[in-house]
Order: structure tokens, then C-alpha cells, then sequence
């Protein structure tokens, strides 16, 4: 039961490729592939585990890298690179190539945008011209409180950097 699309163009321009979230939480999040501008699509397949979730946006870097942030709330999830593992409502990033989203591959690494026990969902991301992403979710941020909108920025080339020294 595949829902919640976002369709990604292939840098080349000539493939469709829809990720969603699997409903019923038994696979990881759901890919699907038209190479005929959404006349005819391939049959539906899972994604790699790092890029299972909700809700997912993508975005290109101006490094031709994709970013897809989501609401990953999964315990099944690999750890981010610093060991640590998703526990009630984790907003991540997801970095790597059109070709390891589309060939079920971890990608180069995930980041911890926000994290919250009370609860997050839909995100915004956008790419400013230096570079820098803006992703924003709702998020429960204190119990008995409303949910706020939150952005956070983020820079590829400072997240490389941290991912090295770890």
C-alpha cells in the first residue's frame, strides 16, 4: 500500500522515479520508474532501508548529489554514522546519487536534521543559490504544547567534512 509520492527527474532528464512510503509498514519505502514520461510505469520495488520513511522530499545539490529528507521513525533503520538509532520521530536527510536511490543502494550517509518524541511529518526543502538546504517540518517540540514549524539548514560540503572525522 504505497502512498505519499514525490516524483524525482533523473539528472538526464529521461526517467520518472516516484519514492513512497510502504502503509502497512512490512517493506521498506516503495520506487517506481517511467521512462516515458508517466504513460507506463515499471513495477513497483523496494528502496534501500536507509531511505525508508514518510513523507519524502528531494531536492538536487548544486553538486548533482540528491538529498531526500523524511520523517523516519522506523527501528529497523541503519544507525546514522555516529552510531546513534531512530527512536519515536527522527527527521533525517538522506545524501547520495539518483543511481543509489534507483539501484536500492545505502547511499553516502544520513543526517539527524530533528528529532522528537512527541512527533514530526511534512517536510519543505529548498536549495539556496550558495548551496545551503532549508528543510522544514512540524515537530512536537514540549508535551501538552502545539506543534511548531521548525527549519534547519544544512551545507553538503560542511556534512562531508563531519562524516570524515567520524
Amino acid at each position: 500500500r504505497p502512498c505519499e509520492p514525490d516524483v524525482i527527474r533523473s539528472p538526464d532528464g529521461k526517467q520518472l522515479t516516484a519514492i513512497m512510503r510502504e502503509q502497512w509498514r512490512a517493506y521498506n519505502s516503495m520506487l517506481i520508474t517511467s521512462d516515458d514520461e508517466a504513460k507506463t510505469w515499471h513495477h513497483f520495488r523496494e528502496g534501500n532501508i536507509a531511505v525508508t520513511g514518510d513523507r519524502h522530499l528531494a531536492r538536487f545539490s548544486p553538486d548533482g548529489r540528491l538529498v531526500i529528507v523524511f520523517r523516519d521513525n522506523s527501528l529497523d533503520t541503519p544507525p546514522l554514522p555516529d552510531g546513534q538509532r531512530v527512536d519515536k520521530c527522527w527527521f533525517v536527510a538522506w545524501v547520495g546519487t539518483y543511481g543509489d536511490l534507483i539501484h536500492a543502494r545505502a547511499g553516502q550517509y544520513r543526517i539527524l536534521l530533528l528529532r522528537s518524541e512527541l512527533g514530526c511529518g511534512y517536510p519543505g526543502l529548498e536549495v539556496l543559490p550558495d548551496g545551503t538546504f532549508v528543510a522544514t517540518t512540524y515537530i512536537g517540540l514540549e508535551p501538552g504544547e502545539q506543534h511548531s514549524i521548525v527549519s534547519t539548514r544544512f551545507n553538503l560540503d560542511e556534512m562531508d567534512q563531519r562524516v570524515e572525522k567520524l
